[in-house]
């Protein structure tokens, strides 16, 4: 616990120093060149870091999305014809109970 502590505590400082050094007219022009090669740098680790999804992941889901894509679409189509087949039921039995009704309606019961 107290390493972690003292850890802290050093990191604080160094922010402190920073910030007050960053403030002070003859550390400006060093703190311009320090944020350009801070920038630079920092490009190029945002950059690999934004390619390295697209070359190590994405190729493997890639590739496992294309060996299944033929069945995934398969089970696609058998599904909208279920779908189908099922709302056409459903109109037909409609219909049919409405022509049902009109031409057998309900017996009353005394």
């Amino acid at each position: 616990m107290e390493k972690g502590f003292i850890k802290n505590i050093i990191i604080i400082i160094i922010i402190l120093v920073v910030v007050f050094f960053s403030q002070q007219p003859n550390f400006r022009e060093y703190g311009k060149n320090l944020y350009n090669q801070a920038f630079a740098q920092g490009q190029s680790w945002w950059q690999g870091a934004y390619s390295y999804p697209k070359q190590n992941i994405l190729s493997n889901v890639g590739g496992e999305v294309e060996k299944k894509k033929e069945v995934i679409q398969n089970e696609l189509q058998k599904e909208k014809n279920k779908i189908s087949e099922n709302i056409l039921q459903k109109i037909k039995n409609y219909f049919s109970d409405i022509i049902l009704r009109t031409f057998k309606p309900a017996e009353k019961s005394e």
